[in-house]
């Protein structure tokens, strides 16, 4: 068991005010000193996660199984992080890491992706076209679940949010929970009978809700969809 006593939380940086903020609202990221390592901690009694009342352990469960699930499925592709140890009674994932998230090189401004990373549309759109071909969609898909790898190679996590096309119908009332008040708008979108369409609500978020520089996510709707 790896021990992380010494690890610090990750916060990501708020695109609007530029403070340092959690980075999600269901697992407390922790980095090992060396910056290599993430451990996700799915504990709702974190302290990270004290501003998110809502949080259960039934819910976190839910998504600890989930992120479990998609981790191991896509680890034959490039971008997936390699899993480093899964330790399923304390709820700790560990995978590789680079020491920050795409986000601190988006929302910084003294930093340039495109200076730092010349083809990362075309990696990010190959991530996208993988997904959908091998059967699922991934909702998670802002800069703070991305990084760069030390060979500049883009990698994404944050797998709790991935569904098949099969299961594209999940009841709001399991993940009512982790919807924050920005969000909470696009799901009620997408939801009829208590059921939210993750297709919809997937192609929905590419076509007009994650922004990265340049907008290019309209674009990789339509080469992945033909719409």
């Amino acid at each position: 068991m790896i021990d992380t006593t010494n690890w610090k939380y990750y916060y990501k940086q708020d695109p609007v005010d530029k403070i340092r903020c959690a980075t999600n609202l269901l697992y407390t990221p922790l980095i090992n000193p060396e910056g290599n390592i993430m451990c996700m901690l799915w504990d709702e009694t974190s302290e990270y996660q004290k501003e998110n009342t809502r949080l259960t352990k039934e819910l976190v469960d839910f998504f600890f199984e989930r992120e479990v699930k998609y981790l191991e499925i896509f680890q034959g592709y490039s971008w997936a992080p390699s899993i480093i140890e899964i330790d399923k009674e304390n709820k700790k994932i560990f995978i590789e890491w680079n020491v920050e998230t795409c986000n601190d090189i988006v929302y910084t401004d003294s930093r340039d992706i495109d200076k730092e990373c010349s083809d990362w549309q075309p990696q990010l759109f190959n991530i996208l076209k993988d997904v959908v071909s091998a059967g699922y969609y991934k909702m998670a898909l802002y800069p703070h679940c991305f990084y760069l790898d030390k060979n500049n190679k883009l990698k994404t996590f944050d797998f709790y949010s991935c569904i098949s096309h099969e299961e594209r119908y999940l009841e709001k009332a399991k993940i009512e929970g982790m919807l924050g008040q920005g969000s909470r708008t696009r799901f009620d979108e997408v939801t009829s009978d208590g059921l939210i369409d993750f297709e919809m609500f997937f192609k929905r978020t590419l076509s007009t809700h994650v922004k990265w520089p340049g907008d290019p996510f309209p674009k990789f709707y339509k080469r992945l969809f033909n719409e």
